[in-house]
């Protein structure tokens, strides 16, 4: 079986496959992880009933959004459900709402949940969610993939490398060498996500629309 996966590997590289490959770079940024303020924060938000962006002090979890009353009082905050969100800022930061997301450790089903946005890429949006775990256990970050206008989780990857890799090979598996080499290739890290979503968004636009 070693002997099948390094052969399998080597055609990955070698072979006619090696043509529609990715050149994933080998070094990737500093891991930086944006936990939940743990207390209020200046921002806007908007409620999906209302189309008006509001000012006022801000504090969420993954399942709410607390809002300080019309003085900015913050302990007179009301406390809005997360499928009754829009969108909300704080800072730099851009927050959404993705909905049946889950989550595998601590294995858990959100219907709706909180989730900072990263970038569009390849026709998906990338979101980030901390999940704070209690101490001394580190936070975990997921990377949720969605569609626009579909806020449904297309894809929960994991920050271990193996589960990400097979994860991402799911959600791109109509473009079979990319997703072979998600498969096969140990040194693919979850920081190239970039990289991989624009290989991906190149294909789908020349063979991948065929």
């Amino acid at each position: 079986m070693k002997h099948l996966y390094k052969l399998s590997a080597l055609l990955l590289v070698a072979g006619p496959v090696a043509a529609q490959q990715t050149d994933v770079p080998q070094m990737a940024p500093v891991v930086v992880i944006h936990t939940p303020p743990t207390s209020f924060k200046t921002g806007t938000y908007q409620l999906k009933r209302g189309s008006d962006w509001k000012r006022a002090k801000l504090l969420y979890d993954a399942r709410s959004l607390s809002v300080s009353d019309a003085n900015h009082k913050p302990q007179y905050a009301l406390v809005y459900p997360a499928d009754s969100v829009r969108a909300f800022t704080i800072g730099r930061d851009t927050f959404s709402i993705v909905q049946e997301v889950d989550i595998p450790r601590p294995a858990q089903h959100y219907p709706s949940l909180i989730t900072r946005n990263l970038y569009h890429q390849a026709g998906f949006y990338v979101t980030e969610y901390v999940a704070v775990l209690p101490a001394p256990q580190p936070p975990v970050v997921y990377t949720l993939l969605t569609r626009p206008a579909q806020p449904q989780a297309l894809a929960v990857l994991p920050p271990s490398k193996v589960q990400f890799r097979m994860a991402l090979a799911k959600v791109l598996h109509d473009y079979p060498a990319l997703s072979q080499q998600l498969e096969l290739d140990p040194n693919i890290i979850p920081e190239q996500l970039p990289e991989l979503l624009t290989a991906y968004g190149r294909w789908k636009a020349t063979s991948g629309s065929k």
